[in-house]
C-alpha cells in the first residue's frame, strides 16, 4: 500500500506543476472525445478519461455448471498530463470487482520523437495483446494464451525506441505494487521485445520476438505439526492458470503450480499481416521454469500456446498500422468488424509429470465501433477441455456481449 501512495504522490506533483502556470493560457479541447486541457505553446497539457465495460454471458455447459450472468467488467479512472513538453505522467485507477487498483503508473521522458525512457508500474513490452489496452483488443478477453503467460504490469523502468521499420523496447522490472502477499522477497526481471515491420502503409507486414526471465521469488511460511512445535520454511513456485476465455464465470479451467523453482524464462513468436480490409495476427510463446534439483525427480517444467485471429472490416475502410506501439491501429468510429480465433494453451509437461490441462477454443466475434466513445461486442466462443482441466474432460458454449463507454 505504501508504494500505492508514494507513486500517486510523485506523479501528482508533476501533473501539479500545470496548474503553475496562468489558467488564462489554458484552452480546453475535446481530441478524440478525449477531454483535454492545453498551453497555446503545447509545452504543458493535462487529461482526464476513464471508463466503464458492461458485460453479460450466457454458457451451454457440459458436466460444469457454469454461471451466466452480467457484472461491470471494468470502471476506470484516468489522468495524464505533460510538463515542459518532454515530460508525460500517467494515473490510471481500476475499480474492477469493487476494489481499487493501480493500473498504468509512470512518468515518461521523451528524449526526442520516437524514443523514452519510462520509470513506474506499467505493461512489459512482451507480444502484441500483452501490451494491448483492454479498451482496443479485438474480442472481449485476451486469448486464453496471453493470459496464461503475460509478465502483466510491474514496477520497474524501460526504454522504447522506434524508427521507418523498426520497434524495439528493454525494461527491468520488479513486482506487481498490487501484490499484497507480505513475507516474500521481491523479485525481477528483464524484459524486451523487438519488432520488423518492413512495409505498412497500404499492404501491412510485422513480424516480432519477445523474451522475459524473471527470478522466482521466495515466500516464508509457518507452519504447525500440532503438537505446539512450530517451523518455518521458504518455498519458491511459479503458478500458470487461465480462464476459459470469458471473465463472469471466474473458474480457472487449466492451473498449473510449479514447486521448487528458481526462475522462469519465456520467449514469444508474433505476426501481422494486412492488405485492405483483411487482416492476420498470431502469438506463439514457450515458457520454461528452472527447477532447484534436489531431488532427481525434479525436472524443468515447459508449457506453451498459440493463437490466431483474423478480422475483416465489414464497414470503415482499411486496416492501418502504428509503428509507435508495433500493433494494428484502432478501427475508425463507425467501422463494423468481423473477427474469428484458434487459440491453444497446453500446461501439460509429460517429461516433468506435470499436468494442469490443455484448451483449445474457437471464437467468433463482431465489433460495432459506434463513435470514438462507444464500443459494442459480441462473441461466441467453443471451449474443449482435456482430461486434466479442473473437472476433467469436457466441451461447451458461451454467447457474450459487451456494450463499453471510454473518454
Amino acid at each position: 500500500m505504501k508504494k500505492h501512495y508514494l507513486l500517486i504522490f510523485c506523479l501528482l506533483l508533476v501533473a501539479g506543476s500545470l496548474f503553475s502556470q496562468d489558467v488564462n493560457d489554458l484552452k480546453l479541447r475535446v481530441e478524440k472525445g478525449s477531454i483535454q486541457m492545453a498551453t497555446d505553446d503545447g509545452q504543458f497539457k493535462f487529461g482526464i478519461g476513464g471508463r466503464i465495460f458492461m458485460d453479460a454471458a450466457a454458457y451451454f455447459d457440459d458436466k460444469t455448471d457454469l454461471g451466466s450472468g452480467s457484472e461491470i467488467r471494468d470502471a476506470r479512472l484516468l489522468f495524464k498530463a505533460t510538463v515542459w513538453k518532454n515530460w508525460d505522467a500517467k494515473i490510471n485507477i481500476g475499480f474492477d470487482g469493487g476494489n481499487a487498483s493501480l493500473k498504468d503508473v509512470f512518468l515518461q521522458y521523451n528524449i526526442n520523437t520516437n524514443s523514452f525512457f519510462r520509470a513506474g508500474h506499467f505493461l512489459e513490452p512482451f507480444g502484441i495483446e500483452q501490451t494491448e489496452s483492454s479498451k482496443t483488443i479485438k474480442f472481449m478477453n485476451f486469448s486464453s494464451t496471453v493470459e496464461a503467460f503475460r509478465p502483466g504490469r510491474n514496477l520497474g523502468v524501460s526504454y522504447d525506441r522506434w524508427g521507418k521499420n523498426y520497434y524495439w523496447a528493454l525494461g527491468l522490472f520488479g513486482s506487481d505494487v498490487n501484490n499484497t502477499v507480505s513475507n516474500q522477497d521481491e523479485d525481477f526481471g528483464i524484459t524486451s521485445r523487438l519488432v520488423v515491420s518492413p512495409f505498412h502503409k497500404e499492404n501491412i507486414m510485422h513480424f516480432g520476438l519477445s523474451g522475459t526471465y524473471r527470478s522466482v521469488n521466495s515466500v516464508t511460511v509457518e507452519t504447525n505439526n500440532g503438537y505446539g512445535y512450530s517451523s518455518t520454511e521458504t518455498t519458491r513456485s511459479v503458478r500458470y492458470r487461465s480462464r476459459a476465455a470469458t471473465h463472469i464465470e471466474g473458474r480457472r479451467f487449466i492451473d498449473v503450480t510449479v514447486d521448487n523453482a528458481e526462475s522462469q524464462l519465456k520467449f514469444g513468436i508474433e505476426m501481422i499481416a494486412a492488405s485492405g480490409p483483411v487482416a492476420f495476427q498470431s502469438e506463439l510463446i514457450n515458457s520454461k521454469v528452472n527447477v532447484k534439483k534436489d531431488y532427481s525427480s525434479d525436472k524443468d517444467y515447459k508449457a506453451k500456446g498459440w493463437y490466431m485471429q483474423f478480422g475483416f472490416l465489414l464497414k470503415g475502410g482499411n486496416y492501418k498500422y502504428n509503428m509507435k506501439s508495433a500493433r494494428l491501429a484502432k478501427p475508425e468510429p463507425g467501422s463494423l468488424e468481423l473477427l474469428a480465433r484458434v487459440n491453444e494453451t497446453d500446461l501439460n509437461d509429460e517429461h516433468a509429470f506435470i499436468r494442469g490441462g490443455k484448451q483449445k477454443d474457437i471464437s467468433l466475434g463482431c465489433t460495432w465501433y459506434v463513435n470514438h466513445n462507444v464500443l459494442m461486442k459480441l462473441n461466441f466462443t467453443n471451449v474443449d477441455l482435456d482430461e486434466n482441466a479442473l473437472n476433467g474432460e469436457e466441451n461447451f458454449n458461451m454467447i457474450q456481449t459487451r456494450l463499453q463507454f471510454s473518454f
